[in-house]
C-alpha cells in the first residue's frame, strides 16, 4: 500500500514513554523489554507468558499513539492481524467438536453456492485443507488491498458474505481465475491463504445459522471469559484501543513515522480481532491445557490434539491447524529456539506474536501498534524478546 510519508524523529518519545509504565512485578523483565523496544522502535507494547496452563504476567509500555502521553495499559485493544486466524480456526474446531461438520467433508455441503478450484472443477475443498492452508486459494494483494478503509478509517461497509461471492465466484469484482487460485490442486501444496480463512468464517456463519462475530461473541469469546476481545470497531464500548502506526520498511527509504487511523476490511476474521494480550491468553490456556479454561473443559482433548497435529506432511511438514511450527522460517532461529507451535501477524501500522509449548505448558505473546519492517525489528521480538518470556516463563513454573 502506498502511505503519505511523514519524517518525524522517534527516538526521544519512544524513551520517553518507556519510562511511563515499568510497573509490574518483575523489574528486570521490564528493564530487558523497554531496553529492546527502544531498540527496534516500537510505539506500544503488551507482552504476557503463561507458566503451568495459567497466566502469570503482564506487561505494558509506552504509548498507544505517537507523541502522546497517552499510555497503554493491560486493558489497552491491539488489533492482531494473522493471530486472529487461530481464533477463527477455534470457531470451526468447536463446531466439529460439537458433531456438527467432518474436518474432510466437502464444504460445499455446507454451503448456498459451490466454491472450486476452476483449475481443478472435479476436486473437493475440505475444512482440513482450508485449516492448513492447503486449499488451493491464492490471496491475490492487488484485489484484497482494495477493501482495506486506511484511507477514511472505519469497519468495512462490505459484508462477510459478499466479500466471498466477489472473490470466489465467476463474475464477483474481485474475481480473478489466475490469480485468485493456484495450479496445484487442492491438498498438494500449501499457501498461506487469509482468503481461505475468511471463508471459513462463512462457513461457521452457515452451519451455526448467526453471524461470525455473534458467534463468536456467543460460543467462544463469553465462556472463555475474553470480555474485552472484538471483531469491529463498532463493537467497541470504549476508546481504549492501540493507535496503528506506519514505520520505515527494508524495501524503502521511509524514514519516519505515521499515525494511521483505525482501519477494517471485509474478510476481518483473517486479521481483524482487537483484542489483549490477557484475553488472549485464554486461547493458549486451551492449547497447553488440553481444552480446558480456568477448569473448565471448553473443548474435548483429542480435538486439541488434532489442532496441533501437522495435516499434509507432504505439503507442509510443519503446518498444524492454523499454528505452525516453522512460523519463523529460518534454520538460524531454529538453531536457539524449539519448534513450538506458533503464529505471527503483521499489518499496517502492527505486529504481534504468539508461541507454546505443550509439553511444559507455558506460553508467550508480544502485541505492538508498530510493524515489524526490518531484520533488525523481527529478531528483536520474534527472537530476544520470545526467548526472554519463555525463560522467565520456566522460572515461574
Amino acid at each position: 500500500m502506498n502511505f503519505r510519508q511523514f519524517k518525524l524523529l522517534a527516538t526521544l518519545s519512544i524513551i520517553s514513554a518507556l519510562s511511563v509504565n515499568a510497573q509490574t512485578d518483575n523489574p528486570k523483565l521490564d528493564n530487558f523489554l523497554m531496553k529492546k523496544m527502544e531498540k527496534s522502535g516500537r510505539i506500544g507494547m503488551q507482552a504476557a507468558y503463561i507458566a503451568d496452563g495459567e497466566l502469570k504476567w503482564v506487561g505494558s509500555y509506552g504509548v498507544k499513539t505517537y507523541q502522546t502521553e497517552d499510555s497503554v495499559n493491560d486493558s489497552t485493544l491491539f488489533m492482531t492481524a494473522s493471530i486472529s486466524k487461530p481464533v477463527t480456526a477455534l470457531a470451526l474446531m468447536k463446531l466439529y467438536d460439537q458433531g456438527k461438520l467432518k474436518l474432510d467433508d466437502d464444504i460445499n455441503n455446507y454451503l448456498p453456492f459451490d466454491v472450486r478450484n476452476p483449475n481443478f472443477p472435479d476436486d473437493k475443498i475440505t475444512f482440513r485443507m482450508l485449516l492448513s492452508h492447503v486449499a488451493s486459494i491464492r490471496d491475490n494483494w492487488e484485489m484484497l488491498e482494495l477493501g482495506y478503509t486506511i484511507d477514511n478509517g472505519g469497519d468495512s461497509p462490505m459484508s462477510l458474505e459478499d466479500f466471498i461471492k466477489s472473490y470466489l465466484l465467476e463474475g464477483g469484482a474481485y474475481y480473478d481465475r489466475e490469480k485468485n487460485f493456484l495450479l496445484e490442486s487442492p491438498g498438494k501444496h500449501e499457501r498461506y491463504s487469509n482468503a481461505g480463512y475468511n471463508l471459513i468464517a462463512y462457513l461457521v456463519e452457515q452451519i451455526s445459522d448467526r453471524p461470525f462475530n455473534e458467534y463468536m461473541a456467543e460460543e467462544v469469546f463469553r465462556p472463555l471469559n475474553m470480555q474485552n476481545t472484538y471483531w469491529f470497531l463498532a463493537e467497541i464500548p470504549h476508546e481504549n484501543i492501540a493507535t496503528p502506526h506506519n514505520m520505515p520498511y527494508k524495501e524503502t527509504d521511509f524514514k519516519g513515522t505515521q499515525i494511521l487511523k483505525h482501519f477494517g476490511y471485509p474478510g476481518y476474521a483473517s486479521g481483524q480481532l482487537r483484542t489483549t494480550v490477557s484475553d488472549y491468553a485464554q486461547i493458549l490456556k486451551l492449547m497447553v491445557n488440553k481444552g480446558k479454561v480456568d477448569g473448565k473443559q471448553f473443548i474435548n482433548q483429542k480435538t486439541i490434539e488434532e489442532f496441533l497435529t501437522v495435516q499434509y506432511p507432504e505439503a507442509d511438514k510443519w503446518r498444524a491447524i492454523s499454528w505452525s511450527y516453522n512460523e519463523f522460517e529460518s534454520f538460524l532461529y531454529y538453531m536457539f529456539m524449539p519448534r513450538l507451535p506458533s503464529h505471527t501477524g503483521l499489518d499496517p501500522g502492527m505486529s504481534t506474536v504468539v508461541s507454546f509449548d505443550p509439553k511444559t505448558r507455558t506460553g508467550v505473546l508480544v502485541f505492538s501498534n508498530s510493524p515489524t519492517t526490518t531484520f533488525r525489528s523481527e529478531k528483536i521480538i520474534y527472537l530476544d524478546m520470545i526467548k526472554k518470556l519463555f525463560k522467565e516463563a520456566k522460572k515461574a513454573s
